[in-house]
């Protein structure tokens, strides 16, 4: 899509990693589902972070003192390609415990639905446990987020790097989802 290369264009250009993470990378892995916002974890420095805001054309609207406090404080800011508004939410890959991880591991995909060119996407086990960690965060509540797991794991389960799982759910605190969600997609 146009605001996706566009971005994508600037994260480039101003020498910024990122990966493609979210409901995308989940329904890319598992199921489809409607979403209205594209989550991109990035690995900012204050440097890259003023390059890219400079080269981002100007029909897309942010806040720079938002983008610079949300760096500051390791929390996601957002961009908004004002002719569409369609929402695009920037994490911080250093602020979560897995983000620099979830970059070296990332993988091109192509067909993405957001470009005709191969997308660098979160890996599978990179948003499986991403999405376990936002399912706990959230109080354990979100069917969303319990849907996209359980999709993921259905596709993909058998293709999955279960020590990487193992060791990766560990250190989020959700080796106990983890087997549920693992064991939920074998009765199914």
């Amino acid at each position: 899509s146009e605001p996706f290369e566009l971005l994508r264009g600037a994260l480039e250009r101003a020498g910024v990693r990122y990966a493609v993470g979210g409901s995308w990378a989940s329904a890319a892995y598992g199921e489809a589902r409607f979403t209205n916002d594209i989550d991109i974890l990035v690995d900012f420095q204050a440097s890259s972070l003023e390059r890219f805001l400079t080269l981002l054309p100007s029909v897309f609207y942010f806040d720079t003192q938002d983008a610079r406090d949300s760096l500051d404080r390791g929390r996601p800011f957002n961009l908004i390609y004002m002719p569409t508004a369609l929402k695009f939410d920037l994490f911080p890959a250093r602020a979560f415990p897995l983000g620099m991880t979830e970059l070296d591991r990332a993988v091109l995909l192509p067909n993405s639905g957001l470009s005709d060119a191969p997308t660098s996407f979160v890996s599978a086990e990179d948003i499986l446990l991403a999405k376990l960690h936002w399912y706990r965060e959230g109080g354990g509540v979100s069917e969303k987020q319990w849907r996209d797991i359980r999709g993921i794991v259905r596709r993909r389960g058998g293709e999955l790097n279960q020590s990487y799982l193992q060791n990766g759910a560990r250190i989020l605190g959700v080796s106990d989802l983890l087997e549920r969600a693992l064991a939920s997609a074998e009765v199914s």
